[in-house]
Formats: C-alpha cells, structure tokens, sequence
C-alpha cells in the first residue's frame, strides 16, 4: 500500500467514524424517524453526497459493525485446534462475534434498543439489514471452508452457521429488557448449535 493510499484510507474511515458518531448521538437524542440524513452530515462535517459514500440509507449506520466483526470472527479460525472439526469452528466464529457485540469498548449495544425497534416498526428486517447479513454469512461461510476444505462437511456446516445467525438475530430483537439482551442471543447460539454437535 502506497502513502498516498494509506493516508486516503485513513480519511475515509474517519469520515465514516464521524458519521457514525453524529448518528449514533442524534438517533440517541432524537429518534430515528426525527433524524434526517442532512441533520447527520452536518453533525459529521461532511457533505449530504459524502454521507451515501459511506452508508445507503440512515438506517444502515445502526449496522455499521457488521463488516468489521464478521473480520474479527474471521480471525478467531486461527486459534483453533488442527483437529477442529466444523461444529466447532462455526461456534468460535458465533463466539467471538456475540463477544463484540456485548464488549462496551466496541459500542455496539448503544444502539441495540433503536435497532430493535426498527425491526419492529418495519415488520421484519430491513432489506438493508438483510442484505448485510447476507453478506457477513457468506463472508462467515467463506472463511470456514477456506478452514474446513472437506466438501462433504460444507451443507451441514453452512446450515449451522445459518441457524446461529438467525437465532441471534431473531434474540436480538425480541428481549423486551436491554440488559437480557446478551444473554438471550448466547441462548439462541447455544439452542441453534445443539442439534449440529455430534
């Protein structure tokens, strides 16, 4: 990575890290519906057009961890055993990704409640949210393949992973206190994992 390339990587994920902010306090302080994309720019710094380079629609910044957890899952792939077998491979990668979710350095319950409540005003999951969480699946069952190279392993692999996914999201949005929220997705990975463990 040339200079020139390193400098302009660190603008945009400052910019994004500003966007984020901005509306990560006036979703906080306001609402989501209350919070226009404008109101968000401004808050950045930044330029209305500057804002869509980084986030489709203001409600996809309520999920602007996605991407970067689903590479610190990744990760965690490294750490295990050679002869880790797939069950354990998706529960590291559920693990390590219902980790970040509670740590509070990483900040992604503080919008937990709006999230939630997005998903219910809406009926079910936007199809931003559900675009991105496409994705950070096939990222997720990219990366246990590249790990579990044994094709015969792949659909049941896949189906578990699919399963912990769902039950958390699904946990996620259903706990109706904010401080059960963590323990009730680690129920649901634990529940979807338990008919895939041999």
């Amino acid at each position: 990575m040339s200079k020139e390339t390193g400098i302009r990587e660190r603008k945009r994920a400052e910019t994004r890290r500003a966007i984020v902010a901005a509306a990560t306090a006036l979703f906080l302080d306001r609402g989501i519906a209350a919070t226009s994309i404008e109101d968000i720019a401004a808050g950045a710094g930044v330029a209305r057009r500057t804002f869509f380079l980084h986030f489709p629609s203001k409600e996809d910044v309520l999920f602007h961890y996605l991407e970067a957890h689903v590479r610190r899952a990744v990760l965690t792939l490294d750490d295990l055993p050679a002869g880790a077998d797939t069950a354990q491979g998706v529960r590291a990668v559920m693990t390590a990704f219902v980790d970040l979710f509670e740590d509070p350095r990483v900040g992604t319950d503080a919008l937990a409640d709006l999230r939630a409540e997005l998903v219910t005003a809406s009926r079910g999951l936007p199809a931003s949210l559900v675009v991105r969480l496409q994705r950070a699946q096939t990222d997720l069952v990219g990366a246990l393949r590249e790990r579990f190279p044994d094709r015969a392993g792949w659909p049941l692999m896949s189906a578990h992973l699919g399963a912990c996914m769902g039950g958390a999201t699904a946990a996620a949005v259903a706990v109706e206190r904010p401080e059960d929220r963590a323990a009730a997705i680690r129920e649901a990975v634990d529940r979807a994992s338990a008919g895939f463990v041999a």
